[in-house]
């Protein structure tokens, strides 16, 4: 077990946590925008993200692994997987916006859609992303202390090649594994916010384009990062995904300074 790596996994927990909660009360201190949208932001990814899509996601990628594909039905499989989800995540902000913000007297604002966009984030990073890599640390220490073999019998598996060779890549995880994930939770709070602001701008122009824009730039992030991650490797894929992430922002700004609606 390398002490560095458990330091990795405790700096990414921290990012993960703390970033996006950090990132809202730095967001509400200077705006004063209230809580309301942020709490609808979490709302809206629990109920179409964390309940349904993802574990639908989970189950179907487990399925589509399971068989031998080729190259181009892999990607084919990638590329549905990912507008999909992109289509469900954005009916979703759309329906905070148009159902639950008139209920909770929330304006239809660029103050607010960054906070809903931080919610969504949020709640995705710290219960969603922390979970997992918690559990994943957790796994960590104890293949490496206690040792592969020991824990399978006393599970009392049989374990397949497949599960084996699972195992031993969590034990072999190195420190840079956990800060690629803390990295990731940091752009991808600044592509949620665009993705909100997008959606809102539909809204507010009373322009469906905007919509179609959200839709078709979270199926790209969604496709390129993990797409290069199989074809040039982890480095160039996030630097694909800062560059992107630079996208992202320059639309919030952008956004900021060409609503329509009242700030």
């Amino acid at each position: 077990m390398q002490v560095t790596t458990v330091l990795a996994f405790l700096l990414s927990l921290l990012v993960q946590v703390g970033f996006p909660l950090g990132a809202a009360l730095a967001f509400r201190r200077k705006t004063l925008t209230p809580w309301a949208p942020f709490l609808l932001g979490a709302l809206v990814f629990a109920v179409f993200q964390l309940f349904t899509w993802l574990p639908l996601s989970t189950y179907l990628d487990a399925l589509a692994s399971a068989r031998d594909q080729s190259a181009a039905q892999s990607f084919v499989w990638l590329l549905a997987m990912a507008f999909a989800g992109a289509l469900l995540e954005e009916v979703g902000r759309m329906w905070g916006y148009g159902f639950l913000f008139p209920r909770w007297g929330v304006r239809l604002t660029w103050r607010n859609g960054v906070m809903f966009g931080l919610g969504h984030g949020a709640v995705e990073s710290m219960l969603f992303i922390a979970g997992l890599t918690f559990v994943y640390l957790l796994a960590y220490v104890a293949l490496n202390a206690v040792g592969l073999d020991p824990i399978l019998d006393s599970l009392g598996a049989d374990a397949s090649p497949a599960f084996r060779g699972a195992l031993e890549g969590i034990a072999d995880t190195t420190w840079t594994q956990p800060v690629v994930v803390a990295f990731e939770r940091v752009v991808g709070l600044v592509h949620q916010v665009a993705w909100a602001l997008l959606v809102l701008q539909s809204l507010v122009s009373r322009q469906k384009r905007w919509f179609g824009f959200a839709v078709l730039y979270h199926a790209s992030v969604a496709v390129i990062v993990p797409g290069l991650v199989r074809l040039a490797g982890v480095p160039v894929a996030e630097t694909a995904n800062a560059a992107l992430a630079a996208l992202s922002l320059w639309i919030i700004l952008s956004l900021r300074a060409t609503s329509t609606a009242p700030a």
